[in-house]
């Protein structure tokens, strides 16, 4: 039997984690939750996920880009998929706000709210494929 793959959400809203985490678990994938980026840096070091998810806008604006910045500055994090979510529209009006071209890559931008099926599906490709 393989181990189940790792998934960590990093995300300020609290309802959001633990819908989250429930689906997740359903799919069989073992799930970490962190409530704010500093604790989700310190959760990723600690159990390496295979993927993590992570909340554009915490405490501030951009607490998930220092989140991202942190995680890819890791030899862990360099390859493992990133997801970004946001309630905000990144293709419309608020592309000033993209990250810098020095921020490191993304694999997917996720709009909130996500039907559960589409986050899954996601999931499994980018997973498959590292």
């Amino acid at each position: 039997m393989t181990a189940k793959k790792k998934i960590l959400l990093i995300d300020d809203d609290k309802d959001f984690l633990f819908a989250t985490k429930l689906i997740l678990e359903n799919a069989g994938y073992e799930v970490f939750m962190a409530e704010d980026g500093k604790t989700g840096v310190e959760m990723w070091q600690s159990i390496v996920p295979d993927l993590a998810i992570i909340d554009m806008m915490m405490e501030t604006w951009g607490e998930g880009f220092s989140v991202l910045k942190k995680i890819r500055a890791t030899d862990a994090g360099q390859n493992t998929p990133l997801f970004m979510l946001s309630a905000v529209d990144l293709q419309g009006p608020y592309n000033a706000y993209e990250p810098p071209p020095e921020f490191p890559k993304l694999n997917k931008v996720l709009h909130k709210p996500i039907k559960a099926d589409d986050l899954l599906r996601y999931i499994a490709q980018e997973l498959r494929i590292h």
